[in-house]
């Protein structure tokens, strides 16, 4: 396999890691598209993903653009980037092979005889030890913080970081916090918009707790032609999505996030203008999160 396809492999295996989901049918493929635009705000369709995985079998090369775009998504500036990346590793690789073959060599240093090689070992050793011992004290740590058995949670709790939330579901860090799926549950969000947010609005009856919230994208500056497309296409765009979003409210009652309760794409409000989303559920069960696939359309 020539460079170019082991880092197209590469690229496809870290796209997948980072997608929490491998691309098998044209379900995953349309969700992969789906997020992409999410994250970088460009498309790729369905079709060119599976063309990139073998899904079809026209044999067409991916295009530079299109590999621009899926490196951006998965954090790098470019393709450029993300081959560089991927070759610094292949050549420490290589430096590892190479020091494990001198070791090996008939005319190395005999290990019996060499007291500096077995402290060097002993010490390797004891940082072993430490590394597992750090590790326990974490998973010891993680699970300290997991909710308690037949923990509910209830509308109007109050969290004062969008990481006093986020662990509830076990979300490790704070990246795109505004929008996360769920671990292992591709159509359920845990949704963290801002009240009156600049660019979203995000709005409805704040004295009631939010049983809607309009979203409408317009920044100050935009156009009007790219407002109008934008917000068409968010609206498709959630539709074909369908998610159920357990949402905590910014800026609702402090400066913090409250607990505002479960909601889904009200589709009779809803059109190419506003996303408007119905509350359907003012508790969230965190140790029973499958029965909220039945709150989908």
């Amino acid at each position: 396999m020539d460079n170019l396809n082991q880092n197209i492999e590469r690229l496809r295996r870290t796209i997948e890691t980072q997608a929490e989901r491998e691309m098998r049918t044209p379900k995953d493929f349309d969700f992969l598209s789906e997020r992409i635009f999410e994250k970088v705000h460009q498309t790729v369709s369905p079709t060119t993903l599976k063309r990139m995985w073998g899904y079809l079998s026209e044999a067409v090369a991916p295009r530079i653009s299109t590999l621009n775009i899926l490196s951006q998504f998965v954090g790098f500036d470019d393709w450029e980037s993300f081959c560089q990346d991927e070759s610094v590793r292949e050549s420490e690789q290589e430096a590892e092979t190479t020091d494990g073959q001198n070791d090996s060599h008939p005319n190395s240093e005999d290990p019996i005889q060499s007291p500096r090689r077995w402290s060097a070992r002993w010490v390797i050793a004891a940082l072993a030890v430490v590394v597992v011992l750090v590790a326990l004290a974490w998973t010891s740590l993680r699970q300290s913080s997991q909710p308690p058995t037949a923990y509910v949670l209830k509308q109007g709790e109050h969290f004062p970081t969008c990481m006093d939330y986020l662990k509830l579901f076990g979300i490790s860090d704070s990246v795109k916090y505004w929008g996360r799926v769920l671990p292992h549950h591709p159509n359920i969000v845990v949704w963290g918009p801002e009240y009156h947010h600049p660019h979203w609005h995000n709005y409805g009856n704040k004295d009631s707790m939010m049983p809607t919230i309009t979203e409408h994208w317009e920044p100050a500056d935009a156009d009007s032609l790219m407002v109008a497309m934008r917000n068409r296409d968010k609206y498709e765009h959630e539709r074909r999505l369908n998610e159920v979003r357990i949402t905590f409210m910014k800026n609702l009652v402090d400066t913090g996030y409250v607990f505002v309760g479960i909601y889904r794409l009200s589709l009779q409000q809803s059109d190419t203008i506003n996303c408007v989303w119905e509350r359907v559920a003012d508790e969230c069960d965190l140790n029973n999160l499958d029965y909220l696939d039945e709150l989908r359309n």
